[in-house]
């Protein structure tokens, strides 16, 4: 079959979201009153009437039960994915390697572009490398984890010598508040290196940091990352859940300080905590207020550590959350929507892939194991070729909740394919 361009592709999408519209319009629903019969949102309802956001079938054939369309929903949406890509997951590319040679030259490079005759940090373009932590912080999804660690540990070390010879308390305060977002910054990448004690560290640093300084964003940012490896909900057995929560918890108190971004976070890392614990109207609760974050976003507010923050980051979330409290079939309609919206967002890379690895293990509880055995393996091997050890950590925690089905030879074979 020849390749169908993608913009008509996308053209098909708004039609069949235009569709649902107006059967939608028809059985007299608003976005408001429909929303909740699906178990989505309204702003997904919204982006999906409009083309910006892509549904798993489960969703269109619910919909035609809805609005008693006959089917039509579910045959336009298979129609467009015969046209489309077939097999979502393998088109998600492993995080790309950066070549560099990172060493102690960089940190002196940085230094001294950061000095100016007279040796005032005021002076000159130092405020660059908050522009550099950003930077940095938003290829950690597009970029292999070894390639990006050198660059931000000699970054962190240069910031670090500038915040304890800045003399005037001002320039002291702003920098530290660097220092410690690019400490958060490093944290991620030795998470993702498998250094889960090195990435407390860094997270636990930047947290005092933030409050030795007054900083309210800064101290609730390290909060947030740091609960996240704390709980360590899919990824560590020993992850302490309720740790997780408490810092989650003082991050909040610092919400009128934050992003839109952030208190999404915020508010997805406690549902998944609370999925975690079996807390399903907890975990719905926070989920809504995740979603009412998500709806304040703008372009600008997706920057840094938060870059990766969408309607679809969300779905991810919401997804996870199903899994952990024993609703299969929910996590599949919700975190196939996520991995088909993110497939092609190379700035979303890894997030992706954490998203298969749960789609896979959602797969295996609703009973299509061949399925989940070859999304897993195959997604296994992205996470390798990328350098993430915590995603490989993630598979391999989703691999041991095939262990009822251990004798089967799909499974079998998989355990030899993750153990080469």
């Amino acid at each position: 079959m020849p390749n169908v361009p993608p913009q008509e592709i996308a053209a098909a999408w708004i039609a069949l979201g235009q569709m649902l519209a107006r059967s939608r319009k028809a059985a007299g629903h608003t976005q408001e009153t429909f929303a909740p019969l699906t178990n989505y949102g309204r702003s997904t309802i919204a982006n999906v009437e409009t083309g910006r956001q892509r549904v798993g079938r489960t969703f269109w054939s619910q919909c035609d039960e809805l609005l008693r369309t006959g089917g039509s929903l579910a045959r336009e949406y298979d129609r467009i994915r015969h046209i489309s890509v077939r097999q979502m997951p393998s088109s998600i590319p492993a995080p790309q390697q950066l070549e560099v040679t990172p060493g102690p030259s960089s940190s002196t490079a940085l230094e001294a572009f950061a000095r100016r005759p007279g040796g005032d940090y005021l002076v000159g373009e130092w405020n660059s490398f908050s522009t550099l932590t950003s930077m940095l912080a938003q290829q950690r999804q597009a970029v292999s984890p070894d390639a990006l660690l050198g660059l931000i540990e000699a970054h962190r070390e240069c910031l670090s010598t500038l915040y304890r010879k800045a003399g005037r308390a001002p320039v002291r305060a702003d920098i530290g508040a660097m220092l410690a977002e690019a400490s958060v910054v490093a944290s991620r990448l030795w998470s993702a290196q498998g250094n889960r004690a090195l990435a407390i560290a860094h997270c636990a640093y930047a947290r005092q940091l933030g409050d030795r300084l007054g900083d309210r964003r800064i101290s609730a940012t390290a909060r947030i990352f740091e609960s996240n490896l704390q709980a360590a909900t899919l990824i560590e057995a020993d992850g302490d859940v309720m740790i997780g929560l408490r810092l989650l918890d003082e991050a909040d108190q610092a919400a009128t300080d934050l992003s839109p971004a952030a208190r999404a976070r915020i508010a997805a890392e406690q549902a998944q905590a609370y999925a975690a614990l079996r807390l399903s109207r907890e975990a719905s609760a926070a989920l809504q207020r995740a979603e009412a974050a998500v709806n304040e976003l703008s372009p600008a507010d997706c920057v840094g550590l938060y870059s990766d923050w969408s309607n679809a980051r969300l779905h991810v979330y919401a997804g996870t959350c199903h899994l952990l409290l024993g609703q299969p079939d929910q996590a599949v309609q919700v975190l196939e929507s996520a991995v088909q919206t993110l497939e092609h967002d190379p700035a979303n890379v890894n997030v992706a892939l954490a998203a298969a690895v749960d789609l896979a293990s959602a797969y295996a509880e609703t009973g299509e194991l061949e399925r989940s055995c070859a999304l897993l393996g195959d997604t296994y091997n992205r996470l390798k070729a990328g350098g993430n050890h915590r995603g490989i950590a993630r598979a391999q925690r989703a691999r041991q909740r095939l262990v009822r089905w251990r004798d089967e030879p799909i499974v079998l074979e998989l355990e030899e394919q993750m153990a080469a």
